[in-house]
C-alpha cells in the first residue's frame, strides 16, 4: 500500500518542526486528538505523526474487514503501515495503552525505522493469569464488560469512563472520555475491545530491544504498577517511570507532565 493510501486510510496527520520524529499511537476507545494537548507542548521542537487505527476517529471504515480486526495483529499491521509511510528511520514511537502490545507485536518489522519507544500504561495483557501474573482484571470482569457494551453501549460508557479517568475532581473529564467512548462505531468499537483486553503479547516482550520509557501512573485501576513492573522486567531495555498522576488517561488530565517526560526520554534524561 502507497503512502498516499495510507494517509487517508489511517488518517494521517503530520505537523510541527524539528529533526526528531515522535509518532503517537492511539490506546482502545479513543483516536489521535486524545493526544492533541500533550502535542501542543512539542510541536515547536519536533516533528509530530498521529493516526487513528481502521474503525476508530476519522479513519476510512470502508476499509474495515472483520477478520483482519479479530485480533491486535491486524492493528498491528496498520501500525506497520503507518511506519512505512513515515520519511524517517529515527521514529520515537509513543503507545498509550494497548497500543504498548500492539507495538511490540509490530516491532519485527518495524525496528529498522523504531529507533525508541514510548508506553504509557501498558499492559500486556489485561486478565489476571493466576498465580503468576497479576493484572486489572479477572475473565468474568472482562467477559461482564462485553456482555454490558452489547446490551447497553452508552450505559457502558456512562459507567466506565469516570472509573478509569479516576480524577473525581475534575468530572469534565469523564464526560469528554465519555464522548470519546461513543463517538465511533459501536460493533466496531466492542470488536477493539474484544482484541484488547483478551489479548496477550507476553510472549513478545523479550524481542522488542530498543529502549523503552515505560510511564506508568501511581494509580490506575486497569494497569495496576505490578503490570508494568512485569513490562519492565520483560523487556530487554526498558526503564519504568512511575509518575505523579492517576487514572489510565494521563494524556487527557496531566498533559503538560506527559509531555515533559517525552522530552526527558528523548534527551535522555528520564529520572
Amino acid at each position: 500500500m502507497d503512502k498516499r493510501q495510507v494517509a487517508i486510510r489511517n488518517n494521517v496527520r503530520v505537523q510541527g518542526e524539528g529533526q526528531e520524529t515522535l509518532l503517537f499511537a492511539h490506546g482502545f476507545g479513543c483516536d489521535q486528538t486524545i493526544w492533541n494537548q500533550v502535542i501542543e507542548g512539542l510541536k515547536s521542537h519536533y516533528r509530530i505523526v498521529t493516526f487513528d487505527y481502521v474503525g476508530c476517529g476519522d479513519s476510512d471504515f470502508g476499509r474495515y474487514i472483520n477478520k483482519r480486526y479479530e485480533s491486535l495483529d491486524g492493528y498491528a499491521q496498520d501500525l506497520i503501515d503507518v511506519v512505512e509511510s513515515i520519511d524517517s528511520d529515527s521514529i520515537t514511537l509513543i503507545g498509550h495503552s494497548v497500543s504498548g502490545s500492539i507495538a511490540c507485536l509490530a516491532y519485527p518489522s518495524i525496528k529498522h525505522k523504531v529507533k525508541r519507544m514510548i508506553m504509557l500504561n501498558p499492559s500486556p495483557r489485561y486478565i489476571h493469569d493466576p498465580p503468576e501474573y497479576q493484572s486489572g482484571f479477572s475473565k468474568e470482569d472482562v467477559d461482564e464488560l462485553m456482555v454490558l457494551m452489547e446490551q447497553n453501549f452508552f450505559g457502558w460508557a456512562q459507567y466506565l469512563s469516570p472509573q478509569v479517568m479516576e480524577n473525581a475532581d475534575r468530572p469534565s473529564l469523564a464526560k469528554t472520555l465519555e464522548k470519546y467512548f461513543t463517538a465511533g462505531d459501536a460493533k466496531l468499537t466492542r470488536n477493539f475491545a474484544k482484541a484488547t483486553f483478551y489479548s496477550d503479547v507476553r510472549d513478545t516482550l523479550k524481542k522488542v530491544d530498543c529502549p523503552v520509557d515505560i510511564l506508568q501512573a501511581h494509580a490506575d485501576i486497569v494497569v495496576p504498577l505490578n503490570v508494568s513492573e512485569y513490562m519492565a522486567q520483560k523487556l530487554p531495555n526498558a526503564t519504568m517511570h512511575v509518575l505523579d498522576a492517576k487514572g489510565h488517561y494521563p494524556q487527557m488530565s496531566y498533559p503538560t507532565l506527559i509531555a515533559q517526560h517525552i522530552e526527558k526520554a528523548q534527551r535522555g534524561t528520564t529520572e
